[in-house]
């Protein structure tokens, strides 16, 4: 791509987003649909604080990384790799804690593919739930295989936009139904109450909602493959170069902001009608049936014909998720391989793992889902290590923003304490996981 100066403004500004909207796709999606609804169904309005603070406290990371990408010109992978500190085998620990951290990721998403062909099971009764694994499994690989950015931006946006209309609808009626919640009842949300039976699945929606660990590192990839960096150009000390940094850094930030707008409010939407709808019915049950629970959402609010609009805005935004992963997985496990040296450091070599990967990683996830079929237990196992990967990420994002190569682009001090508070607020729900997880 050739060098290419930054767009003015903010109605300018918009034709050159999307990396943002690919990972909408995916942040809402699993931990929204299951993890989140789940909690708000377990806990009440309680633990409403939660969601907001999710995706706020890690929208700074993402920035930082963003950044990085832009006047660096490489991938997180590759610029934690060169850096100082402890080694394994000549691979820095950060690389190492990634690699454990991609390692895992699988089980997660098999809930979701799980979780996807529940839909098709009751979408088309009589049929089996391991023949839509399948099924979705093979879909996922023939969309993605190609490699090419522009299709997966374009059918992840809209996967999202199903969803999100939905969600924002079923609240909306639910003001004329017994299941309506006053404003005095979403305040009493934002006590910072932490129950102690909620905090297991707490910490798991804090690591899953919002913009999760991994997510932050394929958004990196994202904005390499959209060109912001390569608009900007290698890093020469003018003040042209300066300037081109500057405004498609600018750029980026508005990616990234409409993004969290986007989620938090989708977030906090289902929240709010697992409490309302779901917490009176009582504990949601794991299992092939997880997702006719939460059908509940819907058919108790709108009634019962309403259950093929859940299902099929359900599938919509797990097909998403997962859409949105395998390409975006795949792409980290290319930038991966080369520092591992298991494949050559070219693009053509990045592209085979690519196509290799998007046929590998859904039939990875149907294996693993038949074998268990847990679908709320391995989404909020991906949960939990994605809020103790964070710890990685955030303190890389540290390291970023002292080691930063033009000081002229330093961020202003009001950037710099919100990245701290983020640090802060990922530091205390990694405790707090460590803590539940010894059985503290």
């Amino acid at each position: 791509m050739a060098v290419r100066n930054p767009p003015r403004g903010f109605l300018a500004s918009l034709r050159h987003l999307g990396p943002g909207l690919i990972l909408s796709a995916a942040i809402v999606g699993s931990g929204e649909l299951i993890a989140t609804t789940a909690l708000g169904a377990k806990a009440g309005y309680v633990l409403l604080w939660v969601i907001p603070l999710s995706c706020l406290m890690k929208v700074t990371l993402q920035v930082e990384y963003g950044r990085q990408c832009i006047l660096r010109g490489q991938s997180a992978f590759g610029i934690w790799n060169t850096g100082n500190g402890l080694r394994f085998r000549g691979l820095h620990w950060s690389v190492c804690a990634a690699l454990l951290f991609m390692a895992t990721v699988w089980l997660g998403m098999a809930g979701v593919i799980g979780a996807a062909s529940q839909v098709l099971v009751h979408a088309f009764p009589g049929s089996r739930v391991e023949w839509w694994v399948g099924a979705t499994a093979l879909l996922l690989a023939l969309l993605v295989f190609h490699g090419k950015y522009g299709p997966i931006e374009k059918i992840a946006t809209f996967l999202n936009c199903v969803f999100v209309a939905a969600i924002i609808y079923c609240n909306v009626a639910t003001q004329s139904t017994p299941y309506a919640y006053s404003l005095d009842t979403v305040t009493a949300g934002f006590r910072f109450r932490l129950p102690h039976e909620g905090i297991g699945l707490a910490v798991a929606v804090f690591g899953i909602t919002g913009v999760a660990s991994g997510e932050i590192i394929m958004y990196v990839l994202w904005c390499l493959e959209k060109g912001y960096a390569a608009w900007t150009g290698p890093y020469d000390g003018s003040a042209e170069w300066v300037a081109r940094a500057r405004g498609w850094i600018r750029v980026m930030k508005t990616d990234a902001l409409l993004s969290l707008a986007v989620y938090t409010l989708t977030t906090c939407g289902f929240y709010l009608l697992g409490a309302a709808v779901l917490h009176a019915q009582g504990t949601i049950a794991d299992g092939n049936e997880l997702i006719f629970q939460l059908s509940g959402i819907l058919t108790n609010v709108l009634g019962p014909g309403s259950v093929a609009i859940f299902m099929v805005c359900a599938f919509s935004v797990l097909f998403g998720t997962m859409f949105s992963n395998v390409a975006g997985q795949a792409r980290m496990w290319a930038d991966m391989l080369p520092i591992l040296g298991l494949c050559e450091a070219t693009a053509e070599g990045r592209r085979k793992v690519v196509r290799v990967l998007s046929w590998v990683q859904p039939a990875l996830w149907a294996v693993t889902y038949v074998s268990f079929q847990r679908p709320l237990g391995l989404v909020v196992f991906m949960g939990v290590m994605n809020a103790v990967f964070l710890l990685v990420v955030a303190w890389q994002g540290v390291v970023f923003r002292y080691e930063r190569p033009e000081p002229s682009l330093n961020p202003s001090r009001g950037y710099d304490a919100a990245l701290w508070l983020s640090i802060a607020s990922i530091v205390a729900v990694a405790a707090m996981t460590l803590h539940s997880l010894v059985g503290g």
